[in-house]
């Protein structure tokens, strides 16, 4: 490269720094006069902040349980279905007798077809069923018994 063309490349180079700085210059006042006009006409107004979204509780993962009514007796697919509970559950008592347990009953009326939103909710419900039942068998007990012994009584 000869001593000309250097010349001639480091004066371009002068002009385009130059020019660049002044680019600089104009949009530096440009930004402020923009910034200006936003405050005056309340267009830069920032929304109030925002708190942070809370964040869903992580649930833990629980295993699963064996089933407490593990021992049922084996029920046919159907035997309960469309009855509800309270039917199916009398039903149930009727063909394979009280010794089984609450849970024991849930999960073969829920084998035999009986259908729930929750086994939970089910197995509450049997609960109340059998102390209605019992409460009504306790009074019938009861009442059978004031009465033979009014009849016993009475012949005197």
């Amino acid at each position: 490269m000869n001593a000309r063309t250097r010349s001639d490349y480091r004066t371009a180079l002068q002009q385009a720094e130059a020019e660049l700085a002044n680019h600089e210059k104009r949009g530096e006042a440009l930004r402020n006069t923009i910034a200006g006009l936003k405050t005056l006409l309340g267009v830069d107004r920032k929304p109030a902040a925002r708190p942070a979204p809370k964040r869903a509780p992580v649930r833990k993962q629980r295993r699963r349980r064996k089933s407490a009514g593990a021992g049922h007796p084996d029920v046919p697919a159907g035997t309960f279905k469309g009855m509800g509970p309270t039917f199916a559950y009398r039903k149930f008592v009727k063909i394979y007798g009280e010794g089984y347990t609450v849970p024991q009953i849930r999960d073969a009326l829920v084998q035999g077809g009986v259908r729930s939103k929750s086994r939970t909710s089910l197995l509450t419900g049997l609960h109340s069923v059998r102390r209605r039942d019992r409460l009504k068998a306790e009074a019938a007990a009861q009442a059978a018994g004031e009465a033979s012994a009014e009849s016993a009584g009475g012949g005197e």
